[in-house]
């Protein structure tokens, strides 16, 4: 199947205030699904844009750094705050989410079909994570872009139990659906991930990429059944905010090169190993498709 090279990141611009459990912080990281899901891709090719919105007062440096990573013609500026969040870091791991500007209107403000800025090929793969309502419409409107395959990763909020009709409407209208455990055992009352993935597979879903964090993921169809993904083990985990995010660019571009659940699975571990390894969203280029593809290389001879 003959594709062209153009991905895009649709979600959140948030800049991350994040709090260490002894004390330490680290101001004014770039975060956010957009940002984290474009770099998963950024991993393995340079023609990677955004589509998100930032608020008038977004910092010009983060802004530039944006623009030295990723195509920003359709990062909008607008005449609101840009969203910004507290990332409280406990002793155990957990983490608490505070967000410092209105949730609600960053929800408000979540980019639209319509705000589908022109590109000059049609594209490869989409990473989606937006409101759940519009879902349907970027899905039509996405799938005049040539032969493009399109993941969803919901938000948590989304995932509980009475949204899972709606859930296994949306993902059969996407080409792979990403929840993380916590979020699909929610939606499904299924402790077990094999029965998360059948239930989801028999209720509409075409393609499931479950994330586990430290356990690694598992990605199904209906044709080739449940593949295990291990994660690739990063020696000093710095930070783990986005990690999922990043998971799921590599996915994307993983299933649109080879067109195989389990090896993009691959690329997808190998791109989140990247996420862990500094605070913010965005890591060095240098030497970094030298680095990614030795890491692709060790985990595809494992042969789990």
């Amino acid at each position: 199947m003959d594709r062209n090279n153009n991905y895009l990141s649709i979600g959140s611009i948030i800049i991350d205030d994040v709090i260490l459990s002894n004390g330490e912080s680290y101001m004014g990281n770039l975060g956010g699904g957009a940002v984290h899901g474009a770099m998963g891709m950024r991993v393995w090719t340079d023609q990677v844009g955004l589509l998100s919105y930032i608020g008038e007062d977004f910092p010009v440096p983060l802004s530039n750094k944006l623009k030295s990573y990723f195509d920003t013609r359709g990062v909008l500026s607008l005449s609101i705050s840009s969203p910004r969040v507290w990332l409280l870091c406990e002793v155990d791991g957990s983490r608490n989410e505070v967000f410092r500007t209105d949730y609600e209107e960053m929800v408000n403000h979540s980019c639209q079909p319509q705000d589908y800025y022109p590109m000059d090929e049609d594209l490869a793969g989409v990473y989606l994570q937006s409101n759940p309502i519009d879902i349907p419409a970027w899905t039509e409107r996405l799938r005049t872009r040539g032969n493009t395959i399109i993941l969803w990763e919901p938000w948590d909020q989304f995932c509980v139990k009475e949204n899972y009709h709606a859930f296994c409407d949306l993902a059969a209208l996407v080409d792979v659906v990403s929840p993380n455990l916590h979020g699909a055992r929610e939606l499904t009352g299924c402790e077990k991930p094999e029965k998360i993935i059948d239930s989801m597979l028999k209720n509409g879903a075409h393609m499931i990429a479950l994330r586990m964090g430290a356990a690694g993921s598992l990605v199904a169809n209906r044709e080739t059944g449940i593949a295990g993904i291990p994660p690739f083990h990063v020696e000093n985990i710095v930070d783990v905010t986005g990690a999922g995010n990043s998971y799921c660019g590599g996915f994307i571009f993983g299933m649109c090169k080879t067109m195989d659940p389990k090896i993009a699975g691959i690329y997808g571990s190998v791109s989140a190993s990247f996420s862990l390894e500094q605070f913010g969203a965005l890591f060095p280029l240098e030497n970094l498709s030298k680095r990614a593809n030795f890491r692709l290389a060790k985990l595809i001879s494992r042969g789990d």
